[in-house]
């Protein structure tokens, strides 16, 4: 996939030391980091391929919010794709940066917890990237989604997968006390607990969501390839993270990523 460019902001526009660290910084280490074999920058593009691929796959519309969009890089390639994208955050400077990276289409901001939020026009597709794990009530979380969604409406959600071999923090039905945990909410670097697939498949049914597509991604077997990664074409690495992420290791998943696609039913 050729991902259209946005604009790389400058060293001298930045305005805070969050904007240096977490904005810019993670932009600089990820985004814009030339050697895409890197793991952790192969990892992030995997995800980022994934999602805009389903987007178009299964969007019945044009209307999307990209919900704690952070840097925006998802909703900012979706505008640019022709998408009208709501980028939502909680943090202002997130979206304050998001802003200066805008090059062309349909693409605003809203400050919002996104629990709250509500469009009264309704959305053909929400993301919720990365953001599930860091949320005390997920039921809570979906539902509202399930309520900014038209009617065949799609809610894509990725996630680390609770199910993987290294694992080591529980998962959402071996939580005792969700309340203990609200304290730690929407902090960016603070995982709450992980997910298996089968309590995502719960999560959705019970606020409304049909599951309709679900993946297990970013293979450990690829991931942990060393100097050999290198000198191999970035296609084979993603072939080859194709071919194995469905293999096992210590008889539990090997893949460290969740997608699932959930859709709304036309009532």
């Amino acid at each position: 996939m050729n991902l259209e460019p946005m604009r790389r902001v400058p060293e001298s526009e930045i305005e805070s030391e969050f904007e240096r660290q977490i904005c810019w910084g993670d932009d600089e280490r990820h985004f814009y980091n030339p050697n895409r074999r890197k793991a952790s920058v192969f990892s992030y593009f995997l995800r980022l391929e994934e999602v805009l691929d389903l987007v178009d796959r299964f969007s019945p519309g044009k209307r999307v919010a990209d919900m704690a969009c952070a840097q925006g890089n998802f909703g900012l390639l979706l505008a640019e794709r022709g998408y009208e994208v709501t980028a939502v955050d909680i943090n202002p400077e997130f979206l304050k940066y998001a802003k200066k990276k805008y090059t062309g289409g349909s693409f605003q901001t809203v400050q919002a917890n996104l629990i709250e939020f509500r469009d009264p026009k309704g959305f053909d597709c929400i993301l919720l990237g990365e953001i599930i794990e860091h949320v005390a009530f997920p039921e809570a979380l979906l539902r509202a989604a399930f309520e900014n969604l038209k009617p065949g409406g799609i809610c894509i959600v990725t996630t680390p997968n609770g199910e993987d071999f290294g694992s080591t923090l529980p998962t959402f039905k071996q939580v005792e006390n969700l309340e203990t945990l609200i304290p730690r909410q929407f902090h960016w670097g603070d995982h709450l607990f992980l997910y298996s697939l089968g309590e995502l498949f719960e999560l959705f049914q019970k606020t409304g969501l049909k599951p309709i597509f679900s993946e297990k991604y970013h293979s450990f077997f690829v991931s942990q390839l060393k100097g050999i990664r290198y000198v191999l074409p970035l296609a084979f690495l993603k072939w080859c993270e194709r071919f194995t992420r469905h293999w096992k290791k210590r008889g539990r998943d090997s893949a460290n990523m969740l997608i699932v696609v959930g859709k709304k039913n036309v009532s």
